[in-house]
């Protein structure tokens, strides 16, 4: 596991206040093309994860931010996000564009996540709390915003939760918490356009949030697509404060 400053030092290399997106068409991820259509509308791409569900006031907020996206270049961007879809991945786990790939993967993967209730259960304090970064380019896929742990205790208590789920399903990268704003345009953008789009993010990046990840609010979650999320278990802790 990264210690605390290791963490920190690789989100940094990354997550920076000024964002651009060079001197170029912009054409996003290849991989984008499974989860959007020709059209811009969401298409069907299924799997399962674990989030963090958050508090209205956090969504409220993370609205407005995104209001100012598609307000300021609204060329860059598929269809939006419904803000209720607004969450903190703790975990990922499986994913498909199509269920058969996935369908078996996904019955085993809840009796799994089922298995470690006990585990989470035991965490010793429910809230996580975390500060905002800046609004990144997620890999050409997205605009996320960036977070981290208030201090060094607190990604403990984080990382504790993240490998119970890597039990479940052992990921080849590192966990890098985030809430999706926004997934781009599949046809990409010019660099006209690109241009007004930073100066958006850069203007929101003047600000901070501080976020607690309740883990009451802790949800075993499957989707049909990025748009369409079904709470399963709810795995939080209950009756602990």
């Amino acid at each position: 596991m990264e210690t605390y400053q290791e963490f920190l030092d690789r989100i940094n290399l990354f997550e920076k206040k000024e964002i651009n997106y060079g001197n170029k068409y912009f054409k996003g991820n290849p991989s984008l093309s499974q989860k959007i259509n020709k059209d811009n509308t969401f298409r069907n791409f299924y799997g399962d994860t674990i989030v963090f569900a958050l508090d209205d006031i956090i969504k409220e907020k993370l609205g407005e931010y995104v209001e100012l996206l598609y307000r300021s270049a609204p060329e860059c961007f598929c269809e939006r996000l419904v803000p209720n879809t607004f969450h903190v991945t703790l975990h990922d786990l499986s994913n498909s564009p199509d269920l058969r790939d996935v369908a078996e993967e996904l019955f085993d993967n809840e009796l799994k996540v089922i298995e470690k209730i006990g585990e989470i259960q035991k965490h010793e304090k429910s809230k996580i709390k975390m500060k905002s970064k800046y609004i990144f380019n997620m890999v050409d896929i997205s605009l996320v915003l960036g977070l981290y742990p208030a201090d060094e205790d607190e990604y403990r208590r984080l990382m504790e939760l993240y490998f119970i789920f890597d039990n479940v399903k052992k990921l080849n990268y590192p966990f890098t918490p985030h809430i999706t704003l926004a997934y781009y345009n599949i046809n990409g953008f010019d660099l006209q356009t690109a241009r007004i789009l930073e100066d958006a993010v850069n203007q929101l990046n003047d600000n901070e949030i501080e976020i607690e990840l309740n883990v009451n609010n802790l949800y075993y979650q499957k989707f049909k697509s990025m748009n369409d999320y079904i709470d399963i278990i709810n795995l939080g802790i209950i009756n602990k404060s």
